[in-house]
Formats: C-alpha cells, structure tokens, sequence
C-alpha cells in the first residue's frame, strides 16, 4: 500500500530516504509560504503541523548520516560590515535567519552549504542554510540588522550567540 506521498506501507513524515531534491523543494514552501496545515504530511518530518527550519534539519540528517560529528550546542554569528559569519562547538543542521534593512540591499549566500536560499519582502530578508560550513554565511551590499535567528540540529534547537559591540576600556585603576 502506498500513503499519499508515494511511501511504500509508511507514515509519510518518516521517510527512509531523502535527498537534496527534498531539501530545496522543503526550503522553497517555506521562503514562499506556498504550505498550508492540512497539506504538510509529505514534508513534515517532526509532525508537528507546521513547515520550518527543524523539518529541514531532520533531512540533512537524514541524508548525512549522524556519525560524521557531533551536534552544536551553541552558535556565535558575527556581523563585520556587510557580512555575517558564524562559528559553532560541533555540526549545525540548518540556520534561519531574518534581516530588516533598507530598499537598496542584495545578498550574496555562501556556497559552503548543502543549500541555501532566501526570500525579500519589503525590508525583510528570509534566509534558510542547511548543513553549512562554519565560516562566511553572506555578504551583503549595504547594512543590515539581524532580527531573528534559528539555528538546530537533530536534536533541536540550539542556543545562539551574537555579540552587539566590542570595545576596549581604560583598565582603571590599575594595580601594576
């Protein structure tokens, strides 16, 4: 018997396999809000009703297998310029990432993804960024504020960090 997403005798939200082609088709019904609650079976891989970064990153795993690292517990972003970057104590499944920002902004994503994409609407920018590299996420062609983060592994949500402002103080007073 085949469910309605063409799995053989199974529960549609527990694939036996997924592939890359699953991912970007997932990443495009999010940035373009193309789902609704009554058709996410197929793609909705937690079962939890909803379509988001978690589903995602439960796919990269999927795909990936869990044996290569381990999991994160925390994200640092820094943002230098035009550009955010980000490091992390272990592997990290998927960011989702939300910019406010003026009329004049383009975004350039990393290619050290297993995918990567994002949306505009308006002043805001909705990016999604399975499995990447630890290092440059974009650059950007003007300025920009990071409004909302998101970032997991399989085994959740996890802790982000972003410093707002580095500065150097006068050590007084100074016993030496």
């Amino acid at each position: 018997v085949v469910d309605e997403c063409d799995v053989c005798d199974g529960n549609s939200s527990s694939y036996a396999y997924f592939d890359i082609t699953n991912v970007v088709t997932l990443i495009d019904l999010i940035l373009e809000d193309a789902w609704s609650s009554d058709s996410v079976s197929c793609s909705d891989i937690n079962d939890d009703g909803m379509l988001d970064i978690a589903d995602i990153i439960l796919m990269v795993e999927s795909i990936l297998g869990s044996a290569r690292l381990v999991d994160a517990s925390e994200v640092t972003l820094t943002k230098d310029n035009y550009s955010l970057s980000y490091s992390a104590d272990g592997f990290v499944g998927g960011l989702q990432i939300t910019l406010s920002h003026g009329d004049d902004f383009d975004i350039e994503l990393t290619a050290n993804a297993m995918v990567s994409d994002y949306k505009t609407a308006g002043s805001l920018t909705t990016i999604i960024i399975a499995a990447p590299d630890q290092g440059q996420l974009f650059t950007a062609s003007s300025d920009f504020m990071v409004e909302e983060v998101i970032a997991g592994t399989s085994a959740g949500e996890i802790m982000v960090a972003m410093p707002i402002e580095f500065s150097l103080s006068s050590a007084y007073p100074n016993p030496f």
